[in-house]
């Protein structure tokens, strides 16, 4: 044991030997934390702890694992016997061997979320509700955070009583049902898990239940901390209420998942929730990492220290570095010219022997981004992987527009076809579908001739009502096909259909974010082909796509045979828990990263934002005050980019980028602009200022980057000549427009930001 100390640094080592009491860890990116836990319950098993007393609790079945055979390497026998296990695991063993005493069947069955889904959509159906307006994937997630704050059906009435809203009247309506299925299926969800044990641990009927659990567990750890939601925090405090000894360890600069439902105050608040008179949690912070460069932590402290919610820290590190040489600031002009310069780059460092590709990733905030560097990798013949997603063109909302434009273009695409007649759902269902395939097998026909005759079927009048009203639909759609330019029909079809409305009611804010932009590239890049190839018609723009797509199947083929030489591609979120040598994070532009919605309180999720006009109005409107909520996460999803670099960083903007069809101007990233301060010094000679000492008002124009001693970097956006004297709307950096009087403000213009 006392070499296995002498591996931990100074914090390290206070946090581990720290046994009496609640402690809390704040373990900075690359700090080592998971040792820290390890080494902490090994300690324990060495001072004569028995592992029957030791609880370690994470967030995922493979970090339980992992955990589990770190600690068996290090204490062999007594190891195997902690228990270590997700939240989930351990109220469901907690369940089965405590049926018997608290009146549920130990053969209970715990569904997953296709199998919840399913009961869900047996609710619906009894309930009358029509599926295609009640989304199931909105019902699933709605219930979940219900009983992720320890809601059960009952009081999710009440609550909807008191705060009426359609949607979730429906929910409520929903739950209540959706439970008693379960109840009678003898299932649980993974909701249920939690909340049920909770309901255990709180009733006095069981009370030597609980006793026995928390006279068992006198030592709890739990990672991740961060990540947490209010019933882990219940369920912890239940079961630590004895002795006390538990052990959180998390980071709130890498706190990223509040839209499932994680809250970060309960790490930050720990200190508050645990203590009481007779105990006093401890707090340790592990600052020094064991990943980076100094110079690179340099940059990623000097971002994270714009975020007002959270503990005081500072990353440094023994590997030496200097930051001009390891973090770089790209301007490109755009999408494209930024794609192909780091292919370019990708293939310099390829041929230094500290770098090769499997080492190397593109970081971008939403999935949709990754087209552009698809399209670009496979043209440079640099094998890549898309890491937590699917290539663009296989991903459900893409294959589905896709499969509509089919369609249009050749009703007798029976593949196509069935993969549309009933999305969104219009009450065509599985059997009409098979039924009318049946018929057109025996009569040798196609599926959409079994639909244009549907009057001659046996099928039921509703069956025939929801085909004629798809009929109609594709009247319409191909009626305006011949009228619109491909980005424009793709834009119109994807509102006339009601997919984007299906897309809005899908509660989970990722998800839908990242499908509304996913539409928008497609639209994007209908109208980059509309530019660029002169296409004009939609069977053009699908021949162009069919050969494209093809190309990349030959491409993969090739790129697929060349090992350990594979770039990863990925958004910030599944950058979470890596590490490269290299890291681009590209996109670094307002209303990009940081996303709109975080700085907006404009709806992004209407499906209004895949209509043109009203999407390109609200680029226009003046940005809203800062929800500082979201623009802090957003800020955070940066820093953990930085801090997943051991070697390099390179962050880059563009000054336009095409968004839903239309090219737009963008500003550099207020983290860029955060990030200057440790870059430039404040010295602006390196801005490339004009040379010229005075000014003159009639020497600004639009679009003119300008200098303010303490707004930034701005770029003006209105010049107004007054009698009174010029003045000029700039937007800066950090998403605000202010109006400027040429006569009191000296502005420098600035002729390139880097």
């Amino acid at each position: 044991m006392k070499e296995l100390l002498t591996q931990l640094n100074e914090q390290q080592r206070a946090a581990v030997e720290y046994i009496s009491g609640p402690l809390v860890i704040f373990a900075t990116a690359g700090s080592g934390k998971t040792r820290v836990i390890t080494y902490r319950i090994v300690y324990l098993l060495h001072l004569g702890v028995s592992p029957y007393n030791i609880l370690a609790v994470t967030f995922t079945n493979k970090a339980a694992e992992e955990m589990k055979n770190r600690i068996i390497q290090l204490a062999p026998q007594k190891g195997e016997e902690v228990w270590i296990s997700t939240f989930h695991s351990l109220c469901a063993k907690f369940l089965y061997q405590e049926a018997e005493n608290i009146g549920i069947k130990k053969n209970f069955v715990i569904y997953d979320e296709t199998d919840a889904k399913k009961v869900i959509k047996e609710c619906i159906k009894e309930l009358s509700l029509e599926e295609q307006k009640v989304p199931i994937s909105y019902i699933y997630d709605s219930i979940n955070r219900a009983k992720d704050n320890l809601i059960d059906p009952e009081s999710y009435k009440i609550n909807t009583l008191a705060s009426p809203h359609p949607l979730r009247e429906v929910v409520a309506e929903v739950y209540i049902k959706y439970q008693n299925k379960l109840s009678n299926y003898n299932a649980m969800d993974f909701g249920d898990l939690i909340m049920k044990t909770i309901e255990v641990l709180k009733n006095p009927k069981y009370e030597e239940i609980k006793n026995k659990y928390t006279e068992r567990f006198k030592y709890i750890h739990v990672d991740e901390y961060q990540d947490v939601n209010y019933a882990q925090v219940t369920l912890l405090k239940l079961l630590s209420s004895k002795h006390k000894n538990v052990c959180v360890v998390g980071d709130d600069d890498q706190a990223i998942y509040s839209w499932r439902g994680s809250d970060v105050s309960y790490l930050l608040n720990f200190k508050k929730d645990f203590s009481t008179k007779d105990v006093q949690v401890k707090e340790f912070k592990l600052e020094k990492n064991y990943r980076s460069k100094n110079s690179i932590l340099e940059v990623a402290n000097t971002l994270i220290y714009n975020n007002y919610y959270r503990t005081p820290k500072k990353l440094f590190s023994d590997i030496e570095g200097t930051i001009e040489e390891d973090v770089k600031i790209l301007e490109f002009s755009d999408e494209y010219e930024e794609a192909k310069f780091v292919a370019k780059e990708i293939k310099s460092l390829s041929k230094i022997k500290d770098f090769s590709n499997c080492n190397i990733a593109v970081f971008y905030r939403v999935n949709a981004q990754s087209r552009v560097f698809e399209e670009v990798f496979r043209e440079e013949e640099i094998s890549y992987k898309i890491v937590g997603s699917l290539s663009f063109y296989e991903r459900q909302e893409i294959k589905d527009i896709l499969a509509y434009l089919k369609v249009i273009v050749n009703p007798q695409d029976n593949i196509s076809l069935k993969r549309i007649i009933n999305i969104p759902p219009r009450g065509i269902g599985e059997t009409t579908v098979l039924y009318l395939e049946t018929l057109s097998k025996e009569q040798k026909t196609s599926l959409w001739e079994q639909l244009i005759n549907i009057d001659k079927t046996e099928l039921s009048l509703k069956a025939k009502n929801s085909i004629w009203k798809f009929l109609t639909l594709y009247d319409i759609l191909k009626r305006e096909k011949d009228t619109l330019y491909p980005s424009e029909f793709i834009e119109f079809l994807i509102n006339k259909t009601g997919y984007a409305e299906m897309i809005e009611e899908s509660i989970n804010p990722e998800s839908r974010v990242d499908k509304i932009e996913n539409l928008k590239e497609l639209i994007s890049l209908a109208k980059d082909y509309e530019i660029k190839q002169n296409i004009t018609t939609i069977e053009e723009f699908l021949t162009k796509l069919s050969l494209t797509t093809n190309i990349e199947t030959e491409k993969k083929c090739i790129c697929q045979n060349k090992k350990n030489n594979i770039v990863s591609l990925m958004t910030l979120h599944a950058a979470k828990g890596l590490e490269f040598d290299v890291v681009f994070i590209v996109g670094l532009e307002e209303n990009v990263f940081p996303i709109r919605w975080a700085i907006t309180k404009k709806n992004l999720f209407s499906r209004d934002f895949l209509d043109r006009e009203l999407f390109l109005q609200s680029y226009n409107e003046e940005i809203s005050e800062l929800i500082s909520e979201n623009i802090e996460e957003e800020r955070r999803l940066c820093y953990v980019g930085i801090t997943r670099a051991r070697k390099r960083v390179y962050l880059s903007h563009c000054l336009s980028r095409i968004v839903c069809g239309t090219r737009l101007q963008l500003l550099p990233s207020r983290f860029i602009n955060e990030i200057q301060q440790v870059l430039r010094s404040e010295d602006v000679n390196e801005l490339t200022v004009e040379t010229k000492d005075t000014l003159k008002p009639q020497d600004f124009k639009v679009g003119d980057y300008v200098l303010h001693q303490k707004f930034g970097i701005g770029k003006v956006t209105e010049v107004y000549k007054e009698v009174s004297g010029h003045k000029v709307v700039v937007i800066f950096c950090d998403g605000k427009k202010r109006k400027l009087d040429l006569q009191y403000t000296t502005l420098k213009k600035v002729r390139k930001v880097l």
